[in-house]
């Protein structure tokens, strides 16, 4: 064996930012513990609790800090993995079986030990959920053939097939590690409860108004978490601004655009930090399009309403309006896998000549026998200005939009019901790899985060061919290919990638600038200085 060893709406009024840090003993810069940090959420109410069954950040900001994975992206070197649960591991020769050592005497929340058991029975719900149990995560694991437990501190995953990016497969921070008792009494029961072994416990959620969590004493993790607590009030994006400007909260997850970064560093002054800005972060919006609904059926509609928006026109008006700017296809730009821009202008609904892209839609809806097309447009109020942008654009080439705002539970109502033609979605971008961030196109039938509702075997064969693929130029080729069969098909209408910039309290340490969305979010190791400003 060839070893691989590893080490592991809003709120009417804020409360008071707490920061009540312990007096610290240690030297100046290292974390001391202590305190609490306030952090809005700005993207609506989760429509579930449960990690394996959503993609969304509503439920994610929210649910992470209480839960732990077995392993994690690190967020200083992503793509590379770290361990969480997994104190180290190796990998056979073959790159098929993947041996995991847990850290011991790892409590849940209810005191119960965390062991292998816990580990499989979360993966095994994950990759072949039971009846009524949602997982958005079957398709990315199907190549895992089973997973043995030998004894308590160990799990064995063996893969059917090589998988290039296995590893970053098992870091998802949709991976939560549920307890294996309470899963056989329950198997719904996460969706509804909040029992697990992160660095902190769940105290409430009281819809409309706030989540509130408090440190776990019993943390696997020595000296970890070093904050007292947290709350995230629930509120409306110019909400939690504002309560930045005012310095009631720590920081927002949203990025700010110029104009409002300006505008808090010209209230706060020193208190606080500007991050981030430099480039494109791992999420990308879009319109996910509903191919089982007339109309949408047809491929030429679909390329047709793709070819309607002016992207490269766009970026600048767009840049004032949202940090989510940035012109790029569905592979993060400047990443690993990405075109440059010549190469982007080749692609189907990147071209720079808007005329010539608009004249040809209007070709192909009229061949399909959509001149006059109508349809429903189902967005999240989050990003009503996207879906306004879209109906905007689409207009120019004669297509009429119902553009339907709706809060976060509404739209994954729709999400499920199938009740739209298009719907604001992203993919779980949270990490640059193909393989995680594609098979969002995995079949419906196994994929139910697949919005467009389609089961295509020519992606999957060019999707297999990409992940069994280890040379990195010769994948790079293969992604490349695959990026543009999506664009033909067009299955989502892509927007523009983020370009995150926040502003955080210059007291907060150990936050950094995640190249995701979905990245430092169990809040471990984030703590305050609180001698920083004396």
């Amino acid at each position: 064996m060839n070893i691989k060893h590893f080490t592991s709406s809003y709120v009417a009024a804020f409360s008071t930012l707490a920061i009540c840090a312990t007096p610290a003993h240690a030297a100046p810069g290292d974390p001391v513990r202590g305190g609490s940090v306030v952090i809005p959420i700005h993207v609506g109410e989760p429509a579930t609790y449960d990690c394996h069954a959503t993609n969304s950040p509503a439920v994610m900001w929210r649910v992470s800090p209480h839960y732990s994975t077995l392993l994690k992206v690190n967020a200083e070197r992503s793509p590379e993995v770290m361990g969480d649960l997994a104190k180290s591991w190796t990998v056979s020769s073959d790159h098929l079986t993947y041996r995991f050592t847990l850290n011991a005497n790892v409590k849940f929340h209810d005191g119960s030990l965390l062991t292998s058991a816990d580990v499989k029975a979360s993966f095994d719900r994950m990759r072949n959920p039971p009846q009524g149990v949602v997982s958005l995560r079957q398709g990315m694991l199907a190549d895992i053939a089973s997973i043995e437990t030998p004894d308590p501190q160990t799990v064995v995953f063996k893969f059917s097939k090589l998988n290039a990016a296995a590893l970053q497969l098992l870091a998802s921070p949709f991976g939560c590690i549920y307890s294996a008792k309470l899963l056989a009494s329950d198997p719904s029961y996460p969706g509804k409860r909040v029992v697990g072994s992160g660095p902190f416990k769940f105290v409430r959620h009281t819809p409309g108004a706030e989540w509130v969590g408090e440190r776990f004493d019993d943390y696997f993790m020595p000296g970890r978490p070093y904050l007292d607590s947290f709350r995230m009030p629930s509120v409306a994006p110019v909400s939690a601004t504002n309560a930045l400007i005012s310095g009631q909260v720590n920081y927002t997850m949203q990025g700010l655009t110029s104009a409002e970064v300006g505008r808090v560093t010209a209230a706060r002054g020193d208190k606080v930090v500007v991050v981030g800005g430099a480039s494109a972060t791992a999420f990308l919006p879009w319109f996910a399009m509903n191919t089982q609904r007339d109309g949408l059926k047809d491929e030429r509609v679909r390329r047709a309403l793709n070819l309607a928006l002016d992207r490269w026109g766009s970026s600048k008006p767009m840049e004032q309006l949202t940090p989510m700017f940035k012109v790029g296809g569905l592979v993060r730009p400047g990443s690993t896998f990405a075109r440059s821009d010549a190469e982007l202008a080749k692609l189907l609904g990147f071209g720079r000549d808007i005329e010539a892209a608009r004249k040809e839609s209007r070709r192909l809806l009229a061949a399909a026998g959509q001149k006059n097309l109508k349809i429903t447009l189902v967005n999240n109020r989050a990003f009503t200005f996207f879906g306004v942008f879209v109906a905007d654009q689409l207009r120019q080439v004669g297509v009429t939009v119902d553009h339907m705002p709706l809060d976060t539970p509404q739209v994954a109502a729709r999400r499920v019901s199938g009740d739209y033609d298009l719907i604001f979605d992203s993919p779980a971008e949270y990490v640059d790899d193909p393989s995680i961030q594609l098979s969002y196109f995995e079949p419906f039938s196994t994929n139910r985060g697949n919005l467009a509702r389609v089961g295509d075997p020519t992606f999957v064969d060019k999707y297999q061919s990409q992940l069994r693929e280890i040379n990195t130029e010769s994948r790079r080729k293969k992604v490349q290919d695959l990026e543009a069969y999506l664009m033909e098909k067009s299955y989502v209408m892509p927007l523009f990638w983020q370009v995150r910039k926040r502003v955080i309290d210059s007291q907060l340490r150990g936050l950094g600038d995640p190249p995701s969305n979905y990245l430092k979010l169990d809040l471990n190791d984030i703590w305050l200085d609180t001698a920083a400003r004396k």
